[in-house]
């Protein structure tokens, strides 16, 4: 077949490794309004801790309006979880649902997944193409798809305000209206072994590496770097010999001292040595770099004691889905990631719930607090402040008024101060 020719032609040797895929994306198009804030600092409201709400926030950016399509970049979510985000990200696969790819034999098309099964298992793609299953949930896919959007507001509000720190901002979005679509895009695969690696028995077993190919016109390529360990030893044995043939014939000229013959060749080795450690621990010294970006970021970010505060919240959201991209993609497991996926999404949807109650009844405790000051002020205003000091034994207030107007009734309204037991006995009996 043609795409069989076609993956010959590109992959040569490898053409036998390489499969033909079709990923699922989610695509999103969208209203919304967008109001870019600046927090401000929170406040107890008494001795329980609880946090001021209410308080006003200063509008940094605010746009009213803003469309987002299909074919926008911030819109589009890779449906499954068969392979690295980052991958398919680098791709680039972007392309007009309508048009026809001419020259291939497959069609863009917004189908549902059992009529794309049905067209691969009726055509000659069958054992050819393979069509990636849409596994991700929209809701997970347009939570995606909104932050995505949270990023990219965020970038506007920074350049209008760069002297704000953006660990103060916090992005508010109100939808007004959304369509879905799902599409399928094409791509290849190319699973092949690199090198070694210690699993977790401590067993030297051979590493495994995926790189993939857009199938469209100006898509791009993905997978990960490697440095040859024989090229590096052959360019760094190149400069050592470049550097002392130089400095064996310049050294005389200048007056000097050549180094000899044999510390020469000695350092040769060391060095094409070195060099040829650096290459194969390339990769890793790489991966180890993004794990600390990704530390430090939550390190940063990271303050439960301040989750009632929007800007933080969302920081930790951003640096919870950003570990879930990128935390050992190398070892990437379809299943264990979707798993996370999922209970991430349900974990941080009851997290702004319990704090949305929570609120709710910071809010409902200031009403009775504001009510029942408004009640005492009444009280003091008929029958005096309340008297400092007082205990768990009751209330005490000023002696010489009649709290509650018992001495009244009973005809001892003279003697608030100095009526004795026997005497307020006695009047009650006469009553």
């Amino acid at each position: 077949t043609a795409i069989t020719r076609y993956v010959s032609n590109l992959w040569a040797s490898y053409a036998k490794q390489v499969r033909a895929v079709h990923l699922p994306f989610w695509r999103f198009s969208a209203s919304v309004d967008v109001q870019v804030t600046k927090s401000s600092a929170a406040k107890k409201t008494h001795s329980f801790g609880y946090y001021d709400v209410g308080s006003p926030e200063e509008i940094v950016y605010e746009k009213k309006n803003v469309n987002y399509d299909f074919n926008d970049d911030d819109m589009q979510i890779y449906a499954s979880y068969s392979f690295r985000r980052d991958f398919v990200e680098n791709l680039a696969l972007k392309t007009d649902v309508t048009q026809e790819k001419k020259g291939t034999n497959s069609k863009l098309r917004n189908l549902e997944e059992k009529e794309l099964d049905a067209i691969a298992a009726t055509s000659e793609l069958k054992n050819v193409v393979k069509w990636d299953a849409c596994s991700m949930k929209p809701a997970i896919a347009w939570h995606l798809a909104l932050r995505n959007i949270r990023k990219r507001q965020l970038e506007l509000a920074r350049q209008k305000s760069p002297s704000e720190d953006p660990r103060n901002l916090q992005v508010h979005l109100k939808v007004k209206g959304r369509k879905a679509e799902l599409v399928y895009l094409p791509a290849y695969v190319l699973d092949y072994a690199y090198g070694t690696r210690l699993n977790t028995s401590q067993e030297r077993v051979v590493d495994s590496f995926q790189a993939m190919v857009g199938g469209l016109e100006d898509s791009g390529v993905s997978g990960e770097r490697h440095y040859s360990a024989m090229k590096a030893r052959v360019v760094t044995g190149g400069l050592c010999v470049s550097g002392f043939v130089l400095d064996y014939f310049g050294s005389p000229l200048l007056g000097m001292t050549p180094f000899s013959p044999e510390l020469s060749v000695t350092l040769t080795f060391v060095l094409g040595g070195l060099s040829s450690v650096a290459a194969r621990s390339a990769i890793k010294m790489k991966r180890r770099e993004e794990e600390n970006k990704i530390a430090e970021t939550e390190e940063e970010s990271y303050d439960y004691n301040r989750l009632h505060d929007e800007s933080v919240l969302q920081m930790v959201e951003e640096n919870e889905w950003r570990r879930w991209e990128e935390s050992e993609k190398w070892y990437w497991r379809d299943e264990y990631r979707k798993k996370w996926a999922n209970n991430l999404f349900c974990k941080q949807n009851k997290r702004r719930n319990d704090l949305k109650m929570h609120f709710e009844k910071l809010q409902l405790q200031r009403l009775k607090e504001e009510e029942e000051a408004r009640r005492q002020s009444a009280r003091e205003r008929v029958y005096g402040k309340q008297k400092e000091g007082v205990h768990s034994a009751g209330l005490e207030y000023q002696r010489g008024v009649d709290f509650m107007g018992f001495y009244k009734l009973l005809g001892l309204e003279d003697k608030l101060a100095s009526a004795t037991e026997e005497e307020i006995k006695a009047a009650f009996r006469r009553e």
